[in-house]
């Protein structure tokens, strides 16, 4: 697991996370309130899949209704200003799955196996702090050094 997780704020902006997950290559990130605990998740899914400045449908409907875009660019104003506006508390999934602290490689590995859209996991204490993220990257360097 890395400990040195770099975590999101539920009010920072969905544009600026996503600018953090491209700059260090992340699937996700930990969000945590003002207490450190967690309180969610935003990953490269939830930025694709719901109301977020990159929404994939939300783009599409752009591109099929440009002309309209084109005679009356204060709607586009309108609707690009309400996608760059959105927090990661609008788009994050509330109840990630987390693993405890003590988990056992066998137990990381399940989690992968049977939830295989999840990644990364925040590993967390019994305060809900997160103390660790363990990605499938993660569970595969044991693998790498054996090779």
């Amino acid at each position: 697991m890395e400990k040195n997780v770099v975590s999101l704020r539920p009010e920072t902006t969905v544009a600026e996370a996503a600018r953090l997950l491209a700059r260090h290559a992340f699937d996700g990130a930990p969000v945590l309130d003002k207490r450190d605990q967690l309180v969610g998740i935003l990953t490269e899914y939830d930025l694709v899949s719901k109301s977020s400045a990159i929404h994939l449908p939300t783009f599409q409907m752009i591109l099929k209704n440009l002309q309209v875009f084109r005679d009356d660019r204060s709607q586009f104003k309108n609707e690009v200003k309400e996608l760059m506006s959105l927090t990661v508390k609008d788009v994050m999934n509330s109840d990630p799955l987390t693993l405890p602290d003590d988990a056992t490689y066998q137990e990381v590995v399940a989690a992968f196996r049977d939830h295989h859209r999840v990644n990364p996991i925040p590993v967390i204490n019994e305060n809900r702090n997160v103390v660790g993220i363990v990605s499938r990257y993660d569970v595969l360097k044991p693998l790498r050094e054996i090779m």
